[in-house]
């Protein structure tokens, strides 16, 4: 097992201890649990847990597609 030091902001802290103290453990052991489900995992696999839960219809928006019209203030072509 391998300490880190993290870092973070008080209301975080904060959030972590109440979060701690209803499960009956301490704030270093919710901290572990939040990064062991949200960090990325290795490689090949996913970074993210929900991509992938829903399909996009063929032709529909990329990600990056709609990024790139909300940016350049054309999201009426969201439609098509």
């Amino acid at each position: 097992m391998t300490e880190l030091r993290v870092v973070i902001p008080d209301d975080i802290a904060e959030r972590l201890s109440s979060e701690a103290t209803e499960r009956g453990t301490s704030p270093e052991d919710v901290a572990a649990e939040v990064l062991r489900l949200h960090a990325p995992t290795r490689p090949g696999g996913h970074r993210y847990g929900f991509i992938g839960i829903v399909r996009a219809k063929p032709g529909a928006l990329s990600v990056a597609e709609a990024e790139r019209l909300l940016k350049d203030h054309r999201d009426e072509e969201f439609g098509r």
